[in-house]
Parts: C-alpha cells; structure tokens; sequence
C-alpha cells in the first residue's frame, strides 16, 4: 500500500469541512427564525379582529334598523347603541359586540372619520338608513402599524404598513 494513498483517504478535507460547518450554519438559522416569536403577529390578528367586527356592526345595524357606535381609547375599544331615552349607551350584553382590550404594546394611535380627526369622546357611527362613513383606524405596537379602513359601501379592510390590503368581507 502506498503511503499518500493512505494518507489522502484518512480524513476530511478543509473544503468538505467547510461545506458540513455552511449547512449547518444554514439549517439553525431556520431553525432559529420558526421559533422566533412574529411582532406583527398580534398587530396583525387585532387589525384583522377589528375589521370583521367593524363590519359586522355596520350590517347588524342595516339588519336591524338601529345604528351602532364605536368608540376606541388607546388600548380598549367598545361598541354603543342607543337606550329608550336615545343616548349611547355601551354593549355589554353580547359576546361580539362587547368591549374589548387590546393585547400588550398594542394601541390606537389615530381614529379618522371621512379624514378628520375623531376628538375624544366621538364615535364611528354604523347607521341603520344612509350610507357608511368612510373611516380610518391606525393600531400599531413596536413592531410597526396597520390601518384598518372603512368604505362608504360598508366594506372593512386592513393592510399592515407597507403590505398588502386584506379585505376582510365576501364582496
């Protein structure tokens, strides 16, 4: 047996190292990235929960012919119809309507109805005979900000900053 012979074929060579140290390299960064917690996750799952409940309100008050207000602070939000005597008052009697309070490091920074600045104390209001009012809601948390917007034909979508619009109904 020759000497180099059984020397070339006793270990690994520097690039076949090389090689084995890159995919694993590969492989953990994967690996590292699925176990990874997503920030835009829960800013993305309250945006998509708000536009489905937006709209919904504005067909529950189409369907029954009593409108329905929303009104949000910076890190809660409720929904009001009116009482007998024709003040708003909160909905607190129904699992989809009820007030609810954003996750941690999620808030309302800004309300716009048809572009104009929701002063505290105001509601979107969801009428029973006319037609929707265009609206506009920013959610954001460290990770970034989504809008969710309203159309005057009813329709709600949402889009993460930079991303795309998800309409949230069937139209």
């Amino acid at each position: 047996m020759n000497y180099q012979t059984a020397y070339r074929h006793a270990g690994f060579t520097l690039i076949e190292l090389l090689v084995v140290i890159v995919v694993m390299g590969i492989a953990l960064g994967m690996v590292v990235l699925q176990l990874m917690p997503d920030r835009l996750a829960s800013l993305r799952e309250e945006s998509a929960r708000l536009s489905l409940l937006l709209e919904n309100a504005g067909m529950e008050a189409r369907a029954s012919g009593r409108a329905i207000a929303w009104m949000g602070e910076r890190g809660s939000y409720r929904f009001f119809h009116k009482n007998d005597y024709g003040d708003w008052v909160p909905i607190d009697d129904d699992a989809m309507f009820r007030s609810r309070t954003l996750p941690e490091g999620v808030n309302i920074n800004e309300v716009t109805v048809e572009s104009q600045p929701l002063k505290p104390g105001e509601y979107v209001i969801f009428s029973a005979n006319t037609y929707a009012v265009p609206f506009r809601i920013r959610l954001a948390n460290e990770a970034g900000s989504a809008a969710v917007t309203g159309r005057s034909t009813g329709d709600v979508s949402y889009a993460l900053e930079g991303g795309q619009t998800v309409a949230v109904g069937g139209t």
